[in-house]
């Protein structure tokens, strides 16, 4: 079986080739990136530029001296809140666990796996906004934001009231069970967005807590519909939510063709290849040339890897007699 196309729906060299178009990079920015940003980031090349922010100055200048080109993404030892204060970092077994939030001893007692939270250090750290942030560099838009801060992502988006003007898509990690102790949950953060111009597009890896821990080969934590398939139960406690304006998802907005073509370069980024199509499809009805043929091949580019990808996903799911004749349309489609 031949490699499927990629969860985006824009090649790279056709996502390059779009952004092109814009008058300013594509700014990207990671609010909790350790372990590094996504990917897909890195597509856009030299018309992308991704900021990240990690509490970790270790952890930053260990991406930093991965990532090379400062000028292209660069990590930023900083915490981001609700506002500038010196506040409690509640260090926990698990540093990826760690949090502005103190561990919830109730729902650590309820699901055994939860153990990553036990609490086993505080450390006093200065936080800021993204705003402050945001108004002491050069950048004139943020076009694309992630949030994953373990129950502190409504504190950082109060905290970027001003930048979220500009933010086309945002994905942030919501919790539905109160992990931490006080900390906001998934009605919360929608309210907020909501408030703000934002629907919710996608909740994505959907993730389940155990009553019982985890036996051998199990997931520790049940992930999408494996609990219902397999039946082993466990609560849904967090996800990741995919949020857009609401104009992305409207032909008739008043965009014009440089904002569609920007929204179909982040739309892609995250993986949303119905929202890539309206954009591209608006923007060429008003686009000059030569901008209108670039944005035409893109087009077609995108339609086509969105037919591979479902022929490959009706091989997955077909039976193993089928399987050969459907391997010889994807070839074909691929060639």
């Amino acid at each position: 079986m031949p490699a499927g196309p990629s969860r985006s729906p824009l090649p790279g060299p056709e996502l390059r080739a779009l952004a092109a178009l814009l008058e300013r990079p594509i700014v990207a920015v990671d609010v909790g990136c350790r372990e590094g940003a996504r990917p897909a980031w890195r597509e856009l090349g030299e018309h992308g530029l991704l900021v990240g922010f990690d509490p970790d100055p270790d952890e930053c200048a260990r991406l930093n001296a991965a990532a090379g080109d400062a000028g292209r993404e660069r990590y930023e030892p900083l915490a981001l809140a609700a506002t500038a204060a010196e506040l409690a970092l509640h260090v926990t077994t698990d540093p990826q666990s760690s949090s502005l939030y103190a561990p919830n001893p109730a729902a650590i007692r309820r699901y055994p796996e939860l153990w990553r939270h036990h609490e086993r250090a505080t450390e006093t750290i200065q936080t800021t906004t993204l705003d402050a942030w945001a108004a002491t560099g050069e950048l004139s838009a943020i076009d694309a934001l992630k949030v994953d801060v373990q129950g502190a992502e409504l504190d950082v988006l109060r905290g970027a009231a001003r930048a979220l003007d500009t933010v086309r898509v945002l994905e942030t990690e919501v919790e539905f069970q109160e992990l931490y102790a006080g900390q906001p949950l998934f009605t919360d953060v929608d309210r907020f967005l909501r408030e703000r111009g934002f629907e919710l597009w996608r909740l994505r890896e959907i993730y389940h807590c155990g009553l019982a821990p985890a036996r051998r080969a199990e997931p520790v934590f049940g992930v999408g519909d494996y609990v219902e398939r397999t039946r082993l139960g466990g609560q849904i406690a967090w996800a990741n939510a995919i949020y857009v304006r609401a104009e992305l998802a409207d032909a008739q907005a008043q965009l014009d063709w440089r904002e569609r073509a920007l929204d179909a370069c982040v739309a892609s980024i995250f993986a949303l290849p119905e929202l890539v199509d309206l954009a591209l499809a608006t923007a060429l009805a008003t686009a000059p040339d030569p901008a209108r043929a670039t944005i035409a091949r893109v087009l077609t580019a995108a339609r086509r890897h969105g037919r591979l990808r479902r022929l490959e996903d009706l091989f997955v799911r077909a039976p193993q007699h089928a399987r050969g004749f459907l391997r010889a349309r994807i070839m074909r489609r691929a060639s």
